[in-house]
């Protein structure tokens, strides 16, 4: 398996997510390990937090204009590849606009995390100003395919939605599954998302194409299940 996390694809690129039950999924996946000559990639687990400001703005617009959006989050992987030694986040704005999604990202040693997002990233200039704040934390379990710069397939497991601490969030110490705790919700189902770059797909994975069902966003399923908004087709807690 070639690896393409920081290519065209992930900065620029269509993309479209389908919500499966465990066994279909793994026929998806069985497929997908064909398309990589049999073999399957090792896992990685991901915790990932999104930062929103007083009103939530952010969250409003994934809720209810998810085709025009904007999310601003961090990323950490287990393993890291290519860390060297320092535990480090990835952070990164995510535009969702017309059927495009646009990623801007910067890796930031964790220690730092706090300055950067009171504006010390000049890459990310949507984050100045120092008014974000962290409002959900997202676990979870994912499986990359792909073998060509012009798509990849995401399988994500074991989704779990998490209340986190300005302290957690911003700590210098890596965030981990253990030290956010159970999840106040956790997914059974499994989210698989194919990006590409406009490129022909393989026939049985652009049929996969849902079309104009609506799309699954861990942010606006999340800031439902842990904070009560109310999203159309996703459960609000307590009700």
């Amino acid at each position: 398996m070639i690896s393409f996390a920081e290519g065209e694809v992930t900065k620029l690129r269509r993309e479209f997510k389908v919500v499966l039950e465990g066994s279909e999924a793994g026929a998806v996946c069985a497929r997908l390990s064909q398309e990589l000559g049999g073999g399957l990639p090792p896992p990685t687990r991901i915790v990932s937090v999104y930062f929103d400001k007083p009103g939530y703005p952010l969250t409003e617009r994934a809720i209810h204009t998810p085709d025009n959006c904007i999310k601003v989050r961090t990323k950490e992987y287990s393993p890291d590849v290519g860390t060297a030694g320092r535990e480090r986040v990835v952070l990164e704005v995510k535009r969702e606009r017309g059927g495009l999604t646009q990623k801007r990202r910067v890796w930031v040693p964790r220690a730092e995390l706090g300055r950067a997002l009171r504006g010390g990233v000049s890459l990310l200039p949507l984050i100045a100003g120092g008014s974000l704040m962290p409002v959900l934390a997202v676990t979870y379990r994912r499986h990359v395919y792909q073998v060509s710069q012009a798509w990849r397939v995401t399988v994500d497991r074991d989704i779990g939605f998490h209340q986190v601490s300005p302290e957690l969030a911003l700590s210098p110490t890596a965030l981990t599954v253990e030290r956010l705790g159970m999840p106040m919700w956790e997914d059974s189902r499994v989210v698989v998302e194919v990006k590409h770059l406009g490129a022909a797909l393989p026939g049985w994975l652009a049929a996969l194409n849902p079309g104009g069902a609506s799309a699954y966003s861990k942010f606006a399923e999340g800031m439902a299940r842990v904070h009560a908004f109310a999203s159309a087709g996703v459960g609000v807690v307590g009700g």
